[in-house]
């Protein structure tokens, strides 16, 4: 059983709205689904806790690291930008401010690269940690 580190990353995207989870047996992973409804949902994962041995949740880890890898991507850029980066980082709203001024610095290709990259890289870390095999 191998993690698709791609399929895990997407996830990763979603996971500040979205409950995942891996499944342990089949090395599959799991999104709760958007569109179901309260009852349903509910249903689901009262599933996965029965027989949660066989799961592992996934963390939510946009509000865990988003932080992390817009200072990352700041600190990479060239002199000039890499201020006004980090500038826009700084206190509330700091998640708005930088997109607005990747937009603004048209970077956005660049970022959205380097964001990917950094979950496929936060993914890679989490199948590591957990003792999970993964493939690429």
């Amino acid at each position: 059983m191998e993690i698709d580190l791609h399929k895990l990353a997407e996830a990763f995207l979603h996971s500040d709205v979205r409950q995942g989870y891996i499944d342990l047996a089949a090395g599959e992973v799991i999104l709760l689904r958007d569109d179901l409804d309260e009852a349903e949902a509910e249903a689901h994962v009262f599933e996965i806790e029965e027989d949660w041995e066989h799961y592992l949740p996934l963390p939510n880890l946009l509000d865990e690291r988003e932080r992390e890898f817009m200072l990352s991507f700041a600190e990479n850029a060239r002199e000039g930008v890499r201020e006004r980066l980090r500038e826009a980082l700084t206190g509330t709203g700091a998640a708005s401010r930088f997109r607005h001024q990747v937009k603004r610095l048209l970077l956005q290709k660049a970022w959205e690269a380097h964001f990917r990259q950094s979950m496929l890289e936060a993914a890679r870390e989490f199948c590591e940690e957990n003792g999970l095999a993964y493939r690429e």
